[in-house]
């Protein structure tokens, strides 16, 4: 009877069980690498079938998630990439690209307090991430703008 693979997971097993698991760890970071390769060509749509490769062999890896969250946003599937970001949150809370990446999905989606959070998150993480100063500061600044720093909508 085959193992079932668990990537993220160490368990007691057998020596069979531990090769099938190491072979499901190769073949999945062999996907993510050919996924990485046609991300760079900006062949999204193979990027995405093959990060989803990867995640079929290890679903428990964040980094899997947020390469196809990546894919998904330049795809302009937003909502998609939205539950992949998260769901790369949820596997490594400490995973600051996954956080990132949420919080651009959200500001995609017209929900700039919920972005905030995810920035914010990623700076808790990553205090000299430039990347989530810059979208913070940003949020900040329109909603100084747009609510006249009332947090109301201001009809100027």
């Amino acid at each position: 009877m085959a193992a079932t693979a668990e990537c993220d997971v160490v368990m007691a097993a057998t020596e069979p069980e531990l090769l099938e698991d190491e072979d499901a760890k190769r073949e999945a970071e062999s996907f993510k690498e050919q996924g990485n390769a046609y991300y760079a060509k900006k062949d999204y749509n193979e990027a995405y079938n093959y990060y989803t490769k990867a995640i079929d062999m290890c679903p428990n890896n964040a980094s899997y998630y947020g390469n196809r969250a990546a894919t998904l946003m330049m795809l302009g599937r937003f909502r998609e990439a939205l539950g992949d970001a998260q769901q790369s949150v949820r596997l490594d809370d400490s995973f600051v690209r996954g956080h990132l990446r949420e919080g651009k999905c959200h500001l995609s989606l017209g929900n700039a307090m919920a972005a905030c959070r995810s920035f914010q998150r990623a700076l808790e993480l990553d205090h000299k991430n430039a990347q989530a100063q810059q979208e913070v500061g940003l949020i900040c600044s329109y909603e100084r703008w747009w609510c006249g720093g009332s947090g109301k909508k201001s009809d100027q």
